[in-house]
């Protein structure tokens, strides 16, 4: 804006122009006085100097990022008539966003659909329409728009920082947005640039929120929220934060103390998630449900709460009501496949194979190249497989499509991007039950032990492998794992349980190879083979039934060698390497090998 040098104007007066240039204002000698003060304050109303305001957007951007958005909005609201950039209006937005009353998150879309019509490339201003995206994400019914709006965000932020990095807002929400969509790797890197941009309550407890998400024990997230409390001691979000974290070291009085040091009327959905964390530690069960059931009455969409009480059900032995709690979560979020997958493992593992079949399905309906639901659905068939007797239809199909995610270009190259960890355990899962489909019990024992350690401080997750191994037959992984959640004590009377089955199914075995070789003694194969295959069914890798059912059909009247030479090389898979009969067996192996080649060369 240029204004013209007015006439009788002493070098006094000296307005600074929004421009850049300078003018000056006189005092024009044939007016009245009251005339001159009009003008005057006319003139100063229209041409606010720039590094006035400046300083005004600099105060309204401080108070937004001190969280005091009802007086952020206020002081951008003051800076709309001279906003030539658009950040004012994309301030504006993001203070109403940040406040709880639909009605200002629908002025804030109002407000930013101006700022893009007139400023369609100022960074501020996308990074204002990411955060009002990812609002509408949290308030939205279907699942369907939840995943419009997160990914419509994502896109905005993204393209925000891509042309100024140092964005605050657009940094937060990205992360945000990640941990949404579960994938909290992805969430650190942003959040940890928010909080270097802008170290406040906010920031820090986000990030610290991420760290403990990705690693329940991190010592940084400590130092996180204990900085944040001590920035503000009535941030409630970190309280809760410490709350957990005292939770888990076992401090269960005082992180109750924590959480009860916030006002009922501040206790949001994860204030109740986590006062059932802390119930179920305090061996409480009944009050944990409840306490989740009332964090899913105040957010229906959270998945968390109906996690924690399918693992709670999984820890007590209800299978079945875990895997309800689970259908329940989808039944809200059918569009979220991690926790599709979530619950196909689940079924897995309790041996619930149409359920497990019929998720990983659901999966690669919507995603036929996801790792994750192929290497589910072969281990579907290697079971279906090993009980039936024969390969599911589609299963060379499936096969070919294994190959690919086995492969060591794709692993690395694309599949392994997000979630190696959970994609790598997937992959040797399978390879387990492949391997044990094939009779290869040592292979597959290495298999499942590989994934047990890796997780031998989860109660959850060891119980289930323990279950899942029982399934299989594969007793010794399965005490394993067990013996691995003995160790934990929220778990040792579930974990002692798995173990003594093991012993009573193990005793059983005995028994009943006993039973086996005695009858063999007495010349009467037919009814120690029927011993020997029941003494399989209670320990389907009990060496000295495998022995007993060789020896059964290589010394018996009417000897069969092909399948002397199965059972003799299950024999050699599950027996001791200091098994004095190993020799014997390897030996004979050769004898029943040549005779059946003599027979088929007649």
């Amino acid at each position: 804006m240029n204004l013209k040098m007015l006439p009788n104007q002493p070098a006094s007066t000296i307005a600074h122009i929004p421009d850049g240039h300078w003018a000056k204002v006189s005092q024009p000698s044939r007016f009245s006085l009251a005339w001159q003060v009009s003008l005057l304050f006319c003139l100063f109303s229209l041409l606010k100097p720039v590094d006035v305001l400046a300083v005004t957007i600099a105060e309204a951007d401080q108070l937004l990022l001190e969280n005091k958005y009802r007086q952020a909005e206020e002081a951008y609201r003051g800076l709309l008539d001279d906003d030539q950039a658009g950040d004012a209006s994309a301030g504006l937005a993001v203070a109403l966003a940040k406040q709880s009353p639909p009605s200002k998150v629908l002025e804030a879309e109002k407000i930013l659909k101006q700022a893009r019509d007139r400023f369609a490339n100022n960074p501020n201003v996308l990074a204002a329409g990411g955060y009002v995206s990812y609002v509408h994400s949290k308030n939205v019914a279907s699942p369907a728009k939840r995943d419009l709006y997160l990914e419509a965000s994502e896109s905005l932020c993204k393209r925000a920082i891509r042309d100024n990095p140092e964005i605050v807002i657009a940094q937060q929400t990205l992360g945000l947005v990640k941990l949404a969509q579960d994938d909290v790797e992805e969430a650190i890197e942003p959040l940890r640039k928010a909080a270097t941009l802008a170290e406040n309550p906010v920031n820090l407890s986000l990030l610290a929120q991420a760290l403990l998400r990705n690693e329940p024990k991190n010592s940084e997230a400590e130092s996180l929220v204990t900085k944040a409390i001590a920035l503000k001691a009535d941030y409630y979000p970190a309280q809760i934060l410490k709350a957990i974290i005292l939770c888990q070291c076992g401090k269960t009085e005082d992180a109750f103390m924590e959480l009860n040091n916030i006002p009922e009327a501040s206790r949001t959905p994860d204030w109740h998630l986590v006062a059932g964390d802390i119930y179920r530690k305090q061996d409480d069960g009944p009050s944990a449900i409840a306490a989740w059931q009332e964090a899913i009455r105040l957010d229906p969409r959270n998945p968390d709460p109906y996690r924690r009480m399918a693992e709670y059900y999984t820890v007590r032995g209800d299978g079945e009501l875990a895997i309800a709690e689970m259908h329940n979560a989808l039944e809200i979020l059918p569009n979220d496949m991690l926790l599709r997958n979530q619950l196909a493992e689940l079924a897995l593992r309790q041996d619930k194979l149409d359920v497990a079949e019929a998720e990983y399905r659901t999966i690669l309906a919507s995603q036929p190249d996801d790792p994750g639901g192929i290497l589910g659905l072969s281990r579907v068939y290697y079971r279906k497989a090993r009980r039936d007797g024969q390969y599911p239809p589609g299963w060379q199909q499936l096969m070919n499509q294994l190959q690919n995610v086995v492969t060591e270009q794709s692993v690395k190259g694309q599949v392994l991007k997000a979630g190696a960890r959970n994609v790598q355990e997937s992959i040797e899962l399978s390879e387990a039950e492949k391997a044990l489909a094939q009779n290869r019990f040592r292979d597959a024992r290495q298999h499942f032990s590989s994934v047990i350690n890796n997780h031998k401080d989860n109660a959850c997750d060891l119980l289930t492998l323990g279950d899942q191994a029982l399934c299989d037959g594969d007793l010794a992984s399965a005490q394993q794992a067990f013996s691995f959640a003995k160790e934990i004590p929220e778990v040792t009377t579930r974990a002692e349980q798995g173990l003594d089955k093991i012993t009573r199914q193990r005793n059983e075995a005995t028994r009943l190879t006993n039973l086996g070789d005695a009858f063999l003694v007495k010349r009467m194969p037919v009814v120690a083979v029927d011993n020997y295959k029941q003494a399989l069914i209670a320990d389907p890798q009990c060496s000295g039934a495998y022995y007993g059912l060789y020896s059964a059909y290589s010394n018996s009247d009417q000897p069969d060698p092909d399948q002397a030479i199965s059972y003799a090389v299950c024999f050699l898979e599950t027996a001791d390497d200091g098994n004095a009969q190993k020799a014997e067996v390897e030996a004979n192996m050769v004898k029943l090998k040549k005779r059946i080649g003599k027979v088929k060369r007649k």
